[in-house]
């Protein structure tokens, strides 16, 4: 006989880590996980779901951008595009609002002083007021691709004959571009023909994304702007990049890049470079951000990272085919699908996917009970988890794989805690051991204990479980 040896948590808050070896990792951390809600701190807790909003509008056209908006007067709406149409999609019926722009192009829009500024390739820049869809008024350039707003001024680039340039407007005003009433423009050109692909801002810069490198403008009147390398590295997707407040995201070829102010920080380095590294098509990816939780949504593949971006805790979440996403300022969080079933949906909301329950997994770490060297015996297995959820099923792993052995567990329906587990020798026997937990609905764990014998000799191994 060997020595009983014990391994456990009861804090699990260290996320889903894949770029260490599955021995390495903390074991507040997992190996793996599915549909957990990376901001709750109390340890694995079941995600939000999501619900439709509004009814399928037919079929054939994935959604090509979504913007949220809130006029001064508090009305708000929903504005999208399908092929070349241009809708209102704040009630259960989309209503056409407009027509024009290259066939699914996607839009991008800002809104300046209770005005929408809508841009989209092939079309003169549009406006939108809740009633009218029309040119913008003034001088805009002839074309724009994207738009933002950064110092109280509207910002219009991707112009193909003018591909590093960017205008801007009047102050509070996005219907005025006269030099005399300090609007102009501002050309970026690092002799490389590289052109624009992106602009977002945040409270301290006006982001313009290139695909091999980012600039930043700063400053605050026509004066003082002024353009400053970011970082020699550029923006991988048409929807990959979001803001929220003083923050930008941004996906780029080898990580998503947080900037802070003009500080810029890798969100991917030691928890999730490799899980990022190892989406095939970086075209695919989509971000989008609601309070602390930025969502990285590989469409392609149907999945999203969600973050929770202060403590870059991240978690995998299936069924994700989001290929355009925005947040409105009551933080309701919309989604376009790139099915060709034209839907929208409303994102972290309510406890079902859609009409169905939501399953969740933890995987704890390769435990190797302080001697890697040594065989284990799996003595027992226990689980803290909060109250009133439903069944927990534990699947056993030695060295890594699944033994295929399951064990159910219940837990009480009322109070603060509840341990629940399998004592006696289990037979699963290996160098590391380990545990996969899943559940469907509201739940959360904890924490967790395994117990092994220790043993220096191999012997004979035993029948599985």
């Amino acid at each position: 006989m060997g020595n009983i040896t014990r391994e456990g948590t009861e804090n699990l808050t260290g996320g889903e880590v894949a770029s260490l070896p599955p021995h390495l990792i903390g074991t507040s951390e997992a190996v793996s996980s599915q549909d957990l809600d990376p901001r709750d701190l109390r340890g694995a807790t079941t995600r939000n779901g999501r619900s439709q909003h509004g009814i399928d509008n037919g079929s054939g056209n994935a959604v090509k951008g979504i913007k949220a908006w809130t006029r001064d007067n508090g009305t708000s709406f929903v504005i999208t595009r399908l092929g070349t149409t241009f809708y209102d999609a704040s009630a259960a019926a989309w209503a056409s609002i407009g027509i024009g722009g290259t066939n699914n192009e996607r839009f991008r829009a800002s809104a300046l002083n209770d005005v929408l500024v809508i841009a989209v390739d092939g079309l003169t820049v549009k406006k939108y007021d809740g009633t009218t869809f029309g040119d913008l008024g003034g001088t805009p350039p002839s074309e724009a691709k994207f738009v933002a707003q950064y110092v109280s001024k509207v910002w219009l680039a991707g112009d193909d004959v003018n591909p590093q340039t960017i205008s801007f407007s009047a102050t509070n005003n996005p219907e005025n571009f006269t030099a005399a009433n300090d609007a102009g423009s501002i050309v970026i050109a690092d002799g490389g023909g590289d052109t624009i692909k992106g602009l977002v801002s945040n409270k301290s810069a006006l982001i313009v994304f290139f695909r091999n490198y980012t600039e930043a403008i700063l400053g605050d009147s026509v004066f003082n702007f002024r353009a400053e390398r970011l970082i020699e590295r550029g923006l991988v997707s048409d929807t990959g990049y979001a803001s929220a407040g003083e923050v930008v995201f941004f996906a780029s070829d080898d990580a998503i890049y947080m900037v802070a102010g003009t500080r810029i920080s890798d969100l991917t380095t030691l928890k999730f470079r490799t899980t990022y590294k190892d989406i095939s098509d970086k075209t695919k990816i989509t971000l989008a951000v609601k309070g602390d939780l930025l969502l990285v949504t590989d469409y392609g593949a149907g999945k999203t990272y969600a973050c929770a971006y202060k403590y870059n805790r991240w978690a995998t979440w299936t069924g994700q085919y989001w290929e355009t996403m925005d947040t409105a300022n009551d933080q309701t969080l919309y989604a376009g699908v790139s099915a060709s079933t034209t839907q929208i949906w409303k994102l972290d909301t309510g406890s079902l996917d859609g009409a169905g329950t939501l399953t969740c997994k933890w995987r704890t770490p390769n435990l190797s009970f302080g001697w890697p060297d040594a065989i284990k015996n799996l003595a027992a297995a226990k689980v803290h988890a909060k109250p009133g959820m439903g069944t927990v099923t534990i699947t056993y792993y030695k060295n890594g794989v699944s033994t295929g052995s399951t064990t159910d567990l219940s837990f009480a329906g009322s109070g603060d805690h509840d341990w629940a587990g399998r004592h006696g020798q289990s037979k699963v026997r290996g160098h590391y051991l380990g545990l996969e937990f899943q559940w469907s609905g509201v739940g959360t764990i904890y924490g967790w204990a395994v117990y092994a014998e220790v043993t220096t000799n191999q012997g004979m191994i035993p029948t599985e479980i």
